[in-house]
C-alpha cells in the first residue's frame, strides 16, 4: 500500500511556503505558520488504513494551527498525538493551555480548533487518527480524556509500538492485511484508553442508549431534507450534549454525518427510480434530499449505488418500458 508523502523540500524554493501550506491545509487539514519561513524542513509520511490514519512527521520551529474552517470538514476522528523528539504545546477551544513531552500523549478531538506550537528544531511527532465508532464501548473513557496531556502507561506503549511498527511495514502490505492489522490497532486502542479494563454496558444502559438513539434518528427522518441539519441542533433539541450525541452514533459504528448522507442517499434512490419524479433535474433532487453541493451528491451516490444518478434513472425508465410491453 502507497505511503502519502510531503515535504517542504519538495516545492520550488521561491514559492516553497506557500505551496507547502496549500498543501498541508489540503491533506493535513492544517495551517502552517513557520517561525522561520526561509529555513523552514517539514516532512510528514501518511498511512491511511482502514478506518484509521497514521503519520509520522518531522519539522523544524512552527506553528500548526486547526481554524474553524479547516475544522468544520474534518472528520469525527479522535488525534492521538505522540511526540517522540522535542514536545510542545497546544490550545484547543474549550481546554486549557497544554504542554506535552516525550512519554505523553494528546488526545485531540479531531473536529475542534485549535493551535500547536513547536518551539524546538527537529521535533518529531506520531500520529493515530481513529474514528470514534470503532472505540465502541471506550469511547466514554476516550472522551474523558480529550485534550489533556497523559502520561505514557504499559497500555499506550503497546499502541503506540504497534502502530509505529504497522506505519513502517505499511507499504509492503496488502490491503487484506492492512483491514487486518487495523482490526488489532482499534482493540489496543480500546485497551489503551481504558487502561487494561474490560468496559461492558448494562442491559440498563444499553437500553437507554438504544432509546435516545431512537429518538435522534426520528429527528433526524423530520429534518431529512433540511440542508442546515446538524448534529448540534438535533442534540439541543433533545438537551443532550454533542458529544454524548456523537458518543450514540459511534456505539452504533456509525457517525452522525454518515447516517445522514445515508438516509438522504435513500430517499434520492427513491425519487431518482420513481417515474413521478422525472421532470425534476438531478440538481434539483439532490437539493431537495439535503444535499447543497451536486459533485460531492454524485461523487457519494456513486459509490454508494455504483452508477450514476443519471445511470438510475435510464434503468428505472428501461425497466418501465418492460413491464409496459408484458
Amino acid at each position: 500500500m502507497p505511503i502519502i508523502s510531503l515535504s517542504a523540500s519538495d516545492f520550488d524554493p521561491k514559492h516553497r511556503i506557500l505551496a507547502f501550506q496549500d498543501a498541508a491545509a489540503s491533506i493535513c487539514k492544517l495551517e502552517i505558520c513557520p517561525t522561520d519561513p526561509l529555513g523552514f524542513q517539514s516532512t510528514t509520511d501518511i498511512a491511511v488504513l482502514t478506518d484509521a490514519v497514521l503519520a509520522s512527521t518531522t519539522h523544524s520551529q512552527c506553528t500548526a494551527l486547526r481554524t474553524s474552517a479547516l475544522a468544520a470538514n474534518e472528520t469525527d476522528n479522535i488525534l492521538i498525538h505522540v511526540p517522540f523528539q522535542e514536545g510542545f504545546s497546544i490550545t484547543q477551544q474549550g481546554g486549557f493551555d497544554v504542554d506535552c513531552g516525550v512519554g505523553s500523549i494528546y488526545v485531540d478531538p479531531n473536529e475542534i480548533p485549535g493551535a500547536a506550537q513547536f518551539t524546538k528544531d527537529s521535533a518529531h511527532i506520531f500520529y493515530i487518527s481513529i474514528p470514534r465508532h470503532a472505540l465502541a464501548d471506550a469511547i466514554s473513557s476516550a472522551d474523558a480524556q480529550l485534550r489533556r496531556s497523559i502520561e505514557m502507561t504499559p497500555h499506550w506503549r503497546m499502541l503506540i509500538g504497534y502502530a509505529k511498527n504497522l506505519h513502517e511495514c505499511y507499504s509492503s502490505m496488502s490491503p487484506e492485511e492492512v483491514r487486518f492489522c487495523t482490526q488489532h490497532l482499534h482493540d489496543l486502542a480500546r485497551m489503551a484508553f481504558t487502561n487494561g479494563r474490560r468496559v461492558e454496558e448494562t442491559h440498563q444502559g444499553r437500553g437507554v442508549q438504544a432509546a435516545w438513539l431512537t429518538r435522534l434518528k426520528a429527528d433526524i427522518e423530520e429534518q431529512l431534507t433540511n440542508p442546515e441539519l446538524s448534529l448540534n441542533a438535533v442534540a439541543a433539541r433533545h438537551r443532550i450534549s454533542p458529544r454524548y450525541a456523537r458518543a450514540l452514533f459511534a456505539a452504533d459504528r456509525t457517525t452522525f454525518r454518515d447516517y445522514v448522507r445515508q438516509r438522504r442517499m435513500t430517499l434520492a434512490h427513491r425519487m431518482l427510480g420513481d417515474l413521478r419524479y422525472g421532470h425534476r433535474t438531478i440538481s434539483d433532487i439532490a437539493m431537495a434530499t439535503g444535499f447543497g453541493d451536486l459533485s460531492w451528491f454524485n461523487a457519494s451516490y456513486r459509490q454508494l449505488y455504483g452508477m450514476t444518478p443519471s445511470e438510475t434513472r435510464v434503468q428505472s425508465i428501461q425497466a418501465d418500458k418492460s413491464v409496459a410491453q408484458e
